[in-house]
């Protein structure tokens, strides 16, 4: 299976989870760390690619979304700390991802004013 460390270290109930990564910065910071950010992506893209090629996914990995979509739902957006691009460019990326994760089509990230620097 491809290298999902950065997935892994972003789930808070894995013994992977680091504090550093994208939703432990999130959580503890309550701050969207773009660097961190990407490297989960580029986990989730690799999940999607898994999932089309295999039709299924380990239980841990479904654990793990889950999680990561319980800790991303948010009610006070006023709490995020963001230092350039708007905050709803970032999550509306983020919510386009993981709508498509499972839907075995091809991926669109282009478009988006929030890219990877």
């Amino acid at each position: 299976m491809c290298d999902l460390n950065d997935f892994y270290r972003n789930i808070t109930f894995f013994e992977e989870y680091d504090e550093n990564s994208f939703i432990g910065r999130w959580l503890d910071y309550s701050e969207w760390n773009d660097h961190e950010y990407f490297k989960l992506e580029k986990s989730l893209l690799k999940i999607a690619r898994i999932y089309q090629e295999n039709d299924e996914l380990k239980q841990d990995i479904l654990m793990g979304i889950m999680r990561i979509v319980e800790l991303m739902m948010i009610s006070n957006w006023g709490y995020f700390e963001v230092k350039s691009l708007d905050i709803y460019d970032r999550y509306d990326r983020f919510k386009y991802l993981l709508s498509k994760l499972f839907s075995k089509e091809e991926i669109f990230l282009d478009n988006f004013a929030y890219s990877p620097i």
